[in-house]
This record gives structure tokens, sequence and C-alpha cells, in this order.
């Protein structure tokens, strides 16, 4: 698999495209500690007012706080509003 995502990677910068709309790569935007932008990702599997999680292509990514609202979501984008007081990585296995 990674020569298949280094090929990918040289593909994207030739064609001078960001790497993560061409990979499975996650890009992951915070303004202060009010507002979360996940770029490449695959859905919410979980959304409750003090806990949302994303699902990426490796891992998926748990944001704690209160006070949540999906500003926007789309097939390339979710855009999320609140007081954010921890985010976690969690790897598949």
């Amino acid at each position: 698999m990674g020569k298949f995502n280094n090929l990918r990677n040289k593909i994207a910068d030739n064609l001078e495209i960001p790497n993560d709309v061409f990979t499975d790569n996650f890009e992951l935007k915070m303004h202060g500690n009010k507002k979360v932008i996940i770029e490449n990702h695959l859905g919410i599997t979980i959304y409750e007012n003090d806990e949302i999680e994303i699902k990426t292509c490796e891992q998926n990514i748990l944001i704690k706080g209160s006070k949540f609202k999906i500003e926007e979501i789309n097939n390339f984008k979710v855009i999320i509003k609140g007081t954010i007081k921890e985010i976690i990585f969690i790897n598949k296995e």
C-alpha cells in the first residue's frame, strides 16, 4: 500500500493539486477552540451535543466538548462549531 500512496502523491504533485484531495489523507483545521474543519472525511459515526466522531480512511477523529452544531457538511468537508475541549485520533485495526 505504501508504494501506491507514493505514486498517488507524485501524481498529485505533478498535477499541482493538493495531496489530500488525491490521496486518503485528511486535513484538520482549527479556529481557536470554537470551530474545526475536516476535509477528506468519510462521514459522521457519532453526533451528540458533547461528542462527534468523524470517520476517515486511516483513523477516526473523536471531538469532545459542548454545544456542537454542524455548520456545513458535504462529500469533502465537514465544519463543526461549538466548544472544543479535546480531539482524539482513534487508529483503525
